[in-house]
């Protein structure tokens, strides 16, 4: 049976399409069902909360994003979840201090590795601005630059 399917080119390449569309699905599923289980056990933070966090200076923040995103614009004060070492040294002594971790959007997944280098830091107050880079310019704040 298999013989034919690898001798037709047509038939390869809808078995090509076939594997691909369902491992995609299952991508998609996976993503989906840990995407779930980051947002149950992570609390989102909006935008006024935070600001208002950052303004009292009751929270510590970390961008997920790539290393030039960062140096593009980052929010006041957050570190950079690529230099690891730089950040291993900046954390908070309280395990408990509020954490905010983001990336670029709703639609990205990047603060989930933010979310776990805090967990493995031993941080429990972990929280997620969801809107990230994007709802920070839309709610028309201004980004920082360069490295903290």
């Amino acid at each position: 049976m298999f013989g034919t399917w690898f001798k037709d080119p047509r038939m390869m390449a809808c078995a090509l399409i076939m594997f691909s569309a369902t491992a995609l699905a299952c991508d998609d599923a996976s993503m989906g069902d840990r995407l779930a289980a980051y947002n149950q056990h992570y609390p989102a933070i909006s935008y006024p909360a935070l600001r208002k966090a950052m303004d009292a200076g009751e929270v510590f923040i970390i961008d997920s994003n790539k290393a030039e995103t960062f140096s593009n614009g980052h929010l006041p004060g957050a570190y950079s979840l690529v230099d690891r070492d730089n950040l291993k040294n900046k954390l908070p002594t309280l395990k408990n201090y509020p954490i905010v971790v983001y990336c670029g959007g709703p639609q990205c997944p990047s603060w989930f590795a933010g979310a776990d280098f805090a967990v493995a830091q031993g941080y429990t107050n972990i929280m997620h601005y969801k809107g990230g880079l994007k709802d920070w310019k839309e709610q028309g704040d201004t980004l920082a630059s360069g490295k903290n």
